[in-house]
């Protein structure tokens, strides 16, 4: 992520059981952060802009994967789904989900387990919109779970996710600062090591630390993961935060000098089948 408060290091683990743990760990302080409205970066900036992406959902089907606490599977709902199924593979973090549904019925059912394998298991053209928010980037295996979201979609059908920017979004990088402390350029390095990464999150946002591990792949691995299965590319989007969400939460500066945030649209289309390789 591109917050200063983040330190990265190569991971010595990355499969399913070490993310489930270790977002098990963090799910208290993550939701809490949520619940607080200190989570700007969701809340007052990717989040939104994945929102506007997805455009009208009014009566749409949708499955969200890596749903976390139910953020972004809340904004569906909210927003017209009439069918929403929220993914995650941390039992801590779905059990924040559903308290926040039993206090606001939105209809919204959560499962439990791994992304990739939970997509393949329904049957082709369950879905009008898979979703993920800023969720990819931290499964272990993210083009199954974009090969089985395309299988997932009806004709026509939408991919909408929001990474991390790869281009910025590196193992070695930092802010350069102005006498007054203020930012005014990022540097990076290691942008073709697709190695996964730790982060540490240390910041008096979160109750406590806690620690979480991603994948760091290029943007052209990304893209090639995207079109080779098949979808068209509908939109692209590097967001900015607004001048009011800057004004409220001044850290959200760094949006208008580097991107740190992106949007994929992909819409399923039929005739194009997927390549192997």
């Amino acid at each position: 992520m591109t917050k200063p408060n983040q330190t990265r290091e190569s991971a010595q683990r990355f499969d399913l059981k070490s993310v489930r743990r270790e977002w098990d760990v963090a799910s208290n302080a993550y939701a809490d952060a949520q619940e607080r409205g200190l989570d700007y970066y969701r809340l007052n900036f990717f989040g939104p802009a994945m929102v506007d992406a997805c455009g009208d959902v009014t009566g749409l089907e949708v499955l969200d994967l890596g749903c976390g606490a139910g953020y972004f599977s809340r904004q569906m709902a909210e927003n017209g789904a009439t069918k929403i199924v929220g993914v995650d593979i941390s039992p801590n973090q779905l059990a924040h989900a559903r308290r926040l549904e039993e206090k606001e019925r939105l209809g919204i059912v959560y499962v439990d387990g791994d992304a990739a394998a939970i997509v393949e298991s329904y049957g082709e053209g369950a879905f009008d919109l898979v979703t993920a928010c800023v969720s990819l980037v931290d499964m272990p295996d993210p083009e199954r779970v974009i090969r089985g979201a395309y299988r997932a979609l009806r004709a026509r059908g939408r991919l909408v996710f929001t990474n991390t920017h790869p281009v910025t979004d590196t193992k070695t990088r930092n802010w350069i600062r102005d006498a007054e402390g203020n930012k005014i350029a990022l540097e990076i390095g290691d942008y073709f090591d697709e190695s996964p990464i730790v982060f540490n999150w240390i910041s008096e946002r979160y109750k406590y630390p806690f620690q979480t591990t991603g994948n760091s792949f290029t943007l052209q691995t990304w893209m090639r993961w995207v079109i080779n299965t098949g979808f068209i590319i509908e939109d692209f989007v590097e967001p900015c935060a607004s001048d009011e969400a800057i004004a409220e939460w001044p850290g959200l500066d760094d949006s208008r000098i580097a991107p740190t945030f992106l949007i994929v649209v992909g819409r399923k289309n039929g005739r194009v089948k997927p390549r192997i390789d």
